[in-house]
């Protein structure tokens, strides 16, 4: 049985052949899972993102509600009222804790009021 030099090549050739589209095969099905696996992850954080603009649209309106309790916008929150003393009725700045005029407790206000 003689074979030529030809044949053998050109069957050497297909074998290669086979094993580069078989490789070729497995990189692109690892590709396409790799891509799927990416895919899922944009999908989640772009979830996650609008979760978070939403978080700080609520937090930017509580800001404005809180700046507008003086019933003017401009970036600094509203001084706490007078308090009226409960013995002489006398109003007293809210940072002290006794009345400054006959020396009752004055009412506290937890969280500023």
């Amino acid at each position: 049985m003689f074979t030529s030099y030809g044949a053998l090549y050109s069957q050497a050739a297909t074998s290669a052949a086979q094993a580069d589209a078989s490789s070729a095969q497995a990189s692109a099905r690892a590709a396409m899972t790799e891509t799927e696996l990416l895919r899922h992850d944009v999908d989640r954080l772009l979830m996650l993102t609008e979760a978070l603009w939403g978080f700080l649209k609520q937090l930017a309106d509580a800001v404005k509600a809180i700046d507008l309790r003086d019933g003017r916008l401009d970036g600094k929150a509203a001084k706490a009222p007078p308090t009226a003393c409960p013995q002489c009725q006398r109003l007293n700045s809210a940072k002290f804790s006794r009345c400054i005029y006959c020396g009752s407790p004055l009412p506290v206000a937890l969280f500023g009021g």
